[in-house]
């Protein structure tokens, strides 16, 4: 038996990935399409799992492993003390700025229905380092477009 949600059944993401992998060489916009619908199936089958004691428990530590990931960086640049705007800063900064955006921007849009883990007080507490990695990417100068907590695009 497969469950369907929002139109993809639980194993659809991987699929929708080597569909990607495949369309990356001939059509860029046809893979990017198809990696976002990977995602979203990839989402709706974490969701799915968080029904489960077991499997929450598990997405929960993977969350936490990513926070503390992402921390680790950001205390590695301080013992470092890089020139800010330096290249060794900029580094620092955006490898903690793309590890908080996993966390931000995929793993917060997950609802723990049952309350059966603490993913809101991780979601509260990523949402507070995401914003001190802000200050440290803008003052590293990134050039890219920058994303608060909530994936909404900063324009100052």
């Amino acid at each position: 038996m497969r469950l369907v949600l929002c139109g993809y059944t639980m194993s659809d993401w991987k699929t929708l990935i080597d569909q990607a992998m495949m369309q990356e060489g001939m059509n860029t916009i046809e893979a990017h399409r198809i990696y976002g619908s990977a995602v979203r199936a990839a989402l709706s089958n974490a969701q799915l799992l968080l029904t489960d004691l077991e499997a929450a428990q598990i997405i929960e530590s993977i969350y936490g492993a990513l926070v503390a990931y992402s921390q680790q960086v950001m205390l590695r640049m301080k013992a470092e003390d890089p020139e800010v705007g330096g290249v060794d800063h900029a580094f620092r900064a955006g490898q903690a700025y793309g590890v908080s955006c996993v966390l931000n921007h995929l793993i917060d849009q997950l609802t723990d229905v049952a309350s059966i883990t603490s993913l809101q007080a991780l979601d509260d507490f990523s949402d507070t380092l995401h914003n001190d990695i802000l200050v440290q990417a803008r003052a590293a100068g990134l050039t890219v477009e920058l994303l608060d907590a909530k994936g909404d695009i900063l324009l100052d």
